[in-house]
């Protein structure tokens, strides 16, 4: 079980409680963290987090850096396979949009990350 985050902070209901979570919710939470965290910006756990940041829009072979990159960071998740990733320009082409295709305790889920 977790509490819940939403905007990079705590998540809270309409009477102000943490809203905690737990089962899929929880594993695709953690996911979405380890991707948009900077490997190596976490002063507490500097292992946490994900290279994606140095992917350039320029880069040769791009969906599968990316996909090596996703796998890398989603390594210690048990519950999750990284099946696919493919990439799109977004904001004509200034940014890199990546589409992963994951299965979370075998349920496909599709995460886009903008880099």
């Amino acid at each position: 079980m977790d509490t819940a985050v939403s905007n990079g902070d705590f998540a809270f209901d309409s009477r102000k409680k943490l809203i905690e979570i737990d089962g899929y919710e929880e594993v695709l939470q953690r996911v979405l963290i380890r991707l948009g965290v900077k490997k190596g910006s976490f002063v507490y756990d500097e292992s946490l987090g994900s290279q994606l940041s140095t992917l350039k829009v320029t880069d040769k072979n791009i969906n599968y850096k990316a996909l090596t990159l996703v796998k890398e960071a989603l390594i210690d998740i048990n519950e999750v396979i990284v099946d696919n990733v493919y990439s799109t320009l977004s904001n004509d082409g200034e940014n890199l949009e990546l589409n992963i295709i994951l299965s979370i305790n075998n349920k496909e889920k599709e995460v886009v990350i903008t880099v």
